[in-house]
């Protein structure tokens, strides 16, 4: 049912984001389990076209989309189902979707991130969309004006469009404001040095080793996304600028890595970030702060949880920054239907669809008319205009065709550093070691 006719009451939005997290646990674990409306989309028409898309968000994301499908799409029996994740991230998702298209699998329509495009695009699985924007005004007025110019250039490859923007993420600071008020603490204003971030960290910590132990923050320890903004903070990146090369030989990158190392093994105010469940420790009170992108708001808003709210990473150098990675729907080169296909990229993009996801307490929209709405704020706490506004201060997140590739290597390295098996020094020297040589072979060819 379109939202402009209908609106979620809070207690079935909170219902409708228990099942979008149970359904992300079964895309964890499910290599690609189809999608139905819950409510029982219309019954599919015998001549109808059948438009298969796969996606990396929970399939009950898109619900309402299928009602509206049948409602608008004449001619058109749309499916949604979710692509597995393999071995974990973008590279395992990437992975797995190959593999289904190698399958001879249907595949219509598909949601892939910044972080897998570049893949994707070399290997011929999506179509151009340039041709069916030249032909459709109204989708590229929209795409022109209502979507930030960084989320459209994320996903050219070689100047062509590859994908609609739907969403996007950010990476910020989430802090739990009733341990900053009884510590008192005030929330900075907007720029944090990392030594402010240090201080507030030994003032909320309370680690003894006991079950009581209240951390004072915990990162994403692994992924180019989890790491890019602290990073970016040190005026540094793992790659070279182009994506062509190891950047990891670089001073600032150890300083970054050696930060976060010394948060967990000198300061002891971090846990190791490998297997810990950061988010359901926030909510018990035992972490103070944690960076996320705007999905991690669907799990506050299931447990009704609002002694939160949001603030940029902290910096050391360089302009403030944050990461940006974005996702969007695109034709698949082995549609028979490729017009139909684009009908449903549109749908599937469209203000409506956005509007579920943001009330989901999902990922950021891309539309800035929905970003703008006041249900984007009503769904979030006092400082969500945050999440938009960011993309002024946004880099993208490094992602390079042999993304699958680097970010494995990349995360086993940054696990010897958590743990203490290695030095700073010898973990980045070892995964340089086995980054350039791949670096070396994309740039052959």
């Amino acid at each position: 049912m379109s939202m402009s006719k209908r609106t979620l009451s809070r207690r079935e939005m909170l219902r409708l984001t228990a099942l979008a997290t149970a359904g992300a646990a079964v895309v964890a674990c499910s290599p690609a389990p189809a999608a139905t409306s819950e409510g029982g989309a219309a019954a599919p028409s015998q001549d109808a076209v059948d438009i298969i898309a796969t996606t990396s968000m929970p399939v009950n994301t898109f619900d309402n989309s299928l009602e509206r499908a049948a409602d608008q799409l004449a001619g058109i029996n749309l499916e949604v189902n979710a692509n597995g994740w393999g071995n974990g991230g973008w590279d395992g998702y990437s992975d797995t979707l190959l593999t289904r298209i190698a399958g001879g699998e249907q595949i219509d329509v598909i949601m892939i991130a910044i972080e897998g495009l570049g893949l994707l695009s070399a290997k011929n699985v999506l179509t151009p969309l340039d041709d069916f924007l030249a032909a459709d005004s109204a989708a590229q007025e929209t795409l022109e004006n209502d979507v930030h110019v960084t989320l459209r250039e994320m996903l050219q490859v070689d100047g062509k469009q590859m994908e609609y923007p739907f969403s996007w993420n950010n990476m910020v600071t989430y802090y739990n404001t009733a341990i900053f008020e009884e510590a008192g603490i005030e929330p900075s204003a907007g720029d944090w040095t990392w030594e402010d971030f240090l201080e507030v960290c030994t003032k909320v910590a309370r680690v003894s080793g006991s079950a009581d132990d209240r951390y004072a923050y915990s990162f994403w320890g692994s992924g180019m996304f989890g790491m890019a903004a602290w990073y970016f903070n040190n005026d540094t990146s793992p790659l070279t600028a182009d994506w062509s090369a190891s950047n990891l030989l670089d001073p600032k990158v150890a300083d970054s890595l050696q930060f976060l190392a010394d948060l967990i093994l000198e300061h002891k105010v971090a846990p190791n970030p490998e297997g810990w469940d950061e988010g359901a420790q926030f909510l018990a009170g035992n972490l103070v702060m944690r960076t996320c992108g705007r999905w991690c708001i669907s799990g506050l808003l299931e447990s009704d949880f609002t002694t939160y709210d949001l603030q940029y990473q902290p910096h050391r150098a360089g302009p403030l920054k944050t990461v940006a990675g974005t996702d969007g729907w695109g034709v698949s080169t082995s549609s028979s239907s490729p017009q139909e296909a684009w009908e449903v990229v549109k749908l599937l993009s469209g203000t409506d669809a956005s509007l579920d996801m943001v009330q989901l307490g999902g990922n950021i929209p891309a539309l800035r008319s929905v970003a703008e709405m006041p249900e984007f704020a009503e769904y979030g706490p006092s400082n969500t205009a945050i999440f938009y506004e960011s993309l002024d201060y946004a880099a993208t997140v490094p992602s390079p065709t042999n993304f699958n590739i680097i970010e494995p290597i990349l995360n086993r390295h940054y696990a010897t550093i958590w743990n203490g098996e290695k030095s700073v020094e010898e973990a980045l020297q070892a995964a340089h070691d086995e980054l350039q040589p791949e670096m070396e072979k994309l740039q052959q060819g």
